[in-house]
């Protein structure tokens, strides 16, 4: 229940990403309700509760979700040497959403309807949520 998870919504549906298992695999591309996405996650963040002072908190990663198609294009994301890469153009993806190098510089991926969350407060209000345990 103290787990924190990435929420996506699509469709009215809810998918649950806990960010331990977002730790070990950076990169999600996935599919809800038609929606087809990908989720970035990067190790750094110290977590604002665990102790009296920011910077001491356990670390934790930044989780983020955004929609796959651009431009009529349906992007494949792979995380190469702690870099975000889509597999058609090559392109560098920051965790902001952002084409930061390649021929894709400059370009943005929209948004999704996501979020950061302790699993038992999401749950609390959306308890038909699936919660994701395993990704390849």
């Amino acid at each position: 229940p103290m787990e924190r998870v990435l929420s996506v919504s699509a469709g009215g549906r809810h998918r649950l990403y806990p960010l331990s298992l977002l730790e070990k695999h950076p990169v999600a591309n996935r599919t809800l309700a038609g929606l087809d996405y990908v989720i970035f996650a990067k190790p750094g963040m110290a977590s604002p509760l665990d102790r009296r002072d920011i910077a001491q908190g356990r670390p934790i990663p930044a989780a983020t979700a955004f929609g796959r198609r651009l431009e009529g294009r349906l992007l494949e994301f792979t995380h190469r040497e702690g870099r975000f890469v889509d597999a058609h153009s090559g392109s560098e993806w920051n965790i902001l959403g952002e084409a930061v190098a390649g021929p894709l510089k400059g370009k943005r991926l929209a948004p999704l309807d996501s979020g950061v969350h302790f699993a038992f407060a999401w749950l609390a209000f959306n308890p038909e949520s699936e919660i994701v345990r395993e990704l390849p």
